[in-house]
């Protein structure tokens, strides 16, 4: 990909693992570090690793127990009823935002802000 694309790699990413309850109110959010997912994303089989970019995947009950078991009992505090879901944003060097330049292509996927 091209030197100037900024998430080459899962580079310059924040990953949330977040938490809904019934009531679809926010009841967990943990921020992943880029190691931290790289531990787990064999958990999830969606093919090339731009999936991550393009939104927030859920964690469901069996993909649980293997979070907990790679990260650590206090990584995570898994509820019952409680839907997860893991996805990425941009999380560039002092908190700017990256598009294209007007009238390119994105090399890859724009995650969002």
């Amino acid at each position: 990909m091209d030197d100037g694309y900024p998430f080459f790699d899962g580079r310059n990413l924040a990953w949330e693992l977040e938490g809904f309850g019934a009531d679809e109110w926010l009841v967990e959010s943990v921020s992943l570090t880029r190691e931290q997912f790289l531990r787990v994303r064999h958990l999830f089989d969606l093919g090339d690793d731009v999936w991550m970019m393009r939104g927030a995947h859920p964690l469901g009950p069996g993909i649980q127990r293997s979070v907990t078991d790679i990260l650590g009992a206090g990584a995570v505090r898994f509820q019952d009823g409680v839907d997860y879901f893991l996805g990425a944003r941009q999380d560039l060097p002092g908190g700017a935002l990256w598009r294209p330049a007007a009238g390119t292509v994105a090399p890859g996927p724009i995650p969002p802000p």
